[in-house]
């Protein structure tokens, strides 16, 4: 009997957040998404106030024992947040509890698991957090580093033994794509290319992987491709925006061959042989592969008659008693927390990963700080004297502190941001443009026009420009995700790159219609943009092009920018203040029509903190 058949005939759910209730099973989505026609969201908001009751004052959903179920809570996390409920109460104390037992949910067989490092990822980005820096360690770099280099798996996320227990495989590598994709990183070619070979020839995925469940399988013997595995395979490939052709055709042609005649879908496909029973489980994860691809619920190629797959699932929906607003599952009685959690996303007409909260803060000469998005305010020096104006500032990597830096090379430090040292007492040949802070938060760089570099902390020096003769000065910095380099931007847009900073062009060579004010890197270090003072946007490496303000006549000139956390998007802002939004960057407000005391010199991205 296969272990999925086992599952099945203990009566467990047919999803493989099941399986070893490891992964997040079915509360994931793939790439920025919108409501589209044909999603319920005030059923969403039924279910995600059902969901916030079962989280305890502890932060944590417990199990029958009262123990913390970190699976489920992780789950309920994301479901809460693809509702909008990031920021209450019960989300933000779950999303605590995660971070203070990382390595207590991620271990599995003895390594860490890409299914549940993907999941608190998702989580981290959902509720404005940064994965890089969660609970002391870096998701991130954790979730890449379990990627194999060699053998006929390379590429595939996780070990022999966690495919052997159902915790990686195609679910979880679709997963982990969707989730690095939420991070700003382009994830390897190999691990897109295991995922994409995984594929059967009927377009289907099978769980965990065609070596131990080949895709001759079939569901009369609980085998071969599910409907679950080849949803996240969808949402982790679109995600990654490596979803197309032949791939994307076939696998949206399984899905439409394994629905079930009321518009739902069993974990095994419909057939005449095994006829599917909906769950809601299954039917929401492959609308959520339908919304990553573009297709809404409501699309007549996926219309029964008069049903849709949107019915379908609200069919299990309970609509009265103290349960209400809860999901049922078939055989069952009562609400169900698995079903509850799968089926809000789905609702809510999300996909993974969904887009996280982009707060920003805009800085101005005199210290002045102005927050948007939920950013929070700890403090300035736009009621202190200050000997030389501020050019620049650095959030924490917690979202609890900034640093302010001016031309003279002094720091001031606000929040959980920690005084490390300046140059503000200290002869500068030339003065400071700029900033940039560690990964971890326990150092910062300075860096003058001339390209001297100013360590402090754990900021590392790399080299400088200090003894070169250059063209035009330096405007600004930027470091690498891993802070052993950085790159430094010239008004002309010369790009000099140091460290593990790697170089992917510039426009040193190229006539400018007006300056380069500023630079940002790309979160995974693979690409860069650099900005000029007309709103002018140059992209390198893999950072892409959304939109700039060069042919936009401008009421005052542009003087920095900040890439959004998945890279899809980017603010600039203009020294009285106006911000100009591209991408997934959202617009959260502006100083571009108030009075400033001085001049707007930079922003930042940052936190929710």
């Amino acid at each position: 009997m296969t272990s999925l058949r086992r599952l099945m005939t203990l009566g467990l759910l047919p999803s493989l957040a099941t399986l070893g209730a490891l992964l997040p099973a079915t509360v994931w989505t793939a790439a920025p998404a919108t409501a589209l026609p044909g999603a319920a969201v005030s059923p969403a908001v039924e279910a995600a106030a059902w969901l916030e009751g079962r989280v305890g004052p502890g932060g944590f959903v417990p199990t029958s024992s009262g123990a913390p179920d970190l699976s489920a809570t992780a789950q309920v996390v994301l479901a809460l947040a693809s509702a909008n409920f990031q920021l209450t109460g019960a989300a933000q104390r779950g999303l605590g509890f995660l971070e203070g037992n990382v390595d207590r949910y991620v271990t599995v067989s003895g390594s860490d698991g890409p299914g549940q490092l993907a999941l608190l990822i998702l989580d981290a980005e959902a509720l404005g957090a940064n994965p890089r820096f969660f609970g002391g360690t870096n998701l991130v770099a954790r979730l890449q580093a379990t990627e194999q280099t060699a053998g006929s798996d390379d590429g595939l996320f996780g070990t022999q033994a966690q495919v052997t227990n159902f915790s990686a495989g195609g679910y979880q590598q679709g997963l982990a794509l969707a989730a690095l994709a939420g991070a700003g990183v382009h994830a390897n070619a190999a691990a897109i290319r295991w995922l994409v070979d995984e594929q059967c020839p009927d377009g289907g995925w099978t769980s965990p992987d065609n070596a131990s469940n080949p895709c001759t399988g079939t569901p009369a013997n609980s085998a071969g491709p599910d409907t679950n595995s080849t949803a996240l395979a969808i949402q982790g490939l679109a995600a990654q925006q490596a979803l197309g052709g032949t791939t994307e055709a076939r696998a949206t042609a399984f899905l439409r061959s394994a629905q079930d005649p009321d518009a739902g879908w069993s974990f095994f496909p419909n057939t005449a042989a095994t006829p599917g029973v909906t769950d809601p489980n299954s039917t929401a994860l492959v609308i959520q592969a339908l919304l990553a691809t573009g297709i809404s619920s409501g699309a007549p190629a996926f219309a029964r008659g008069a049903a849709t797959p949107i019915s379908a699932l609200l069919s299990f929906q309970l609509r009265s008693g103290i349960d209400a607003g809860a999901f049922l599952f078939p055989g069952q009685t009562g609400a169900n927390l698995v079903a509850t959690y799968q089926a809000v996303p789905a609702l809510a007409g999300q996909a993974f990963p969904l887009p996280s909260p982009a707060p920003y803060q805009q800085v101005a000469s005199d210290g002045g700080i102005f927050t948007f998005g939920g950013a929070r305010f700890f403090g300035s020096t736009g009621a202190i004297r200050l000997n030389k104006p501020i050019v620049g500032m650095a959030p924490t990597p917690d979202g609890r502190g900034y640093w302010l830096v001016a031309s003279d090379g002094g720091i001031f430090s606000f929040g959980d941001a920690r005084f490390f040292g300046s140059m503000g007492g200290m002869h500068l040949n030339k003065p400071i443009v700029g900033m940039a802070a560690t990964p971890d938060g326990r150092g910062y760089w300075e860096v003058a026009s001339d390209g001297g570099i100013f360590t402090f902390g754990d900021a590392r020096f790399f080299g400088s420009t200090g003894a070169m003769q250059l063209n035009k000065p330096i405007v600004g910095m930027a470091p690498t995700p891993d802070g052993q380099g950085y790159w430094m931007v010239a008004s002309d847009g010369g790009i000099f790159s140091f460290g593990d900073a790697r170089f992917f062009g510039s426009t040193g060579a190229i006539p400018l219609n007006k300056p380069v004010v500023g630079m940002a890197a790309t979160p995974d270090g693979q690409g860069y943009w650099m900005v000029a003072s007309d709103g002018g946007i140059f992209t390198f490496g893999d950072a892409r092009f959304f939109g700039s303000t060069g042919a936009i006549r401008l009421n005052k000139p542009v003087v920095g920018m900040a890439a959004t956390p998945a890279a899809r998007g980017y603010w600039l802002v203009a020294s009285d203040g106006g911000i100009f939004s591209f991408g997934d960057a959202p617009f959260s407000g502006s100083t571009g029509g108030t009075h400033l005391n001085q001049p707007i010199v930079g922003m930042s991205g940052t936190w929710l903190g």
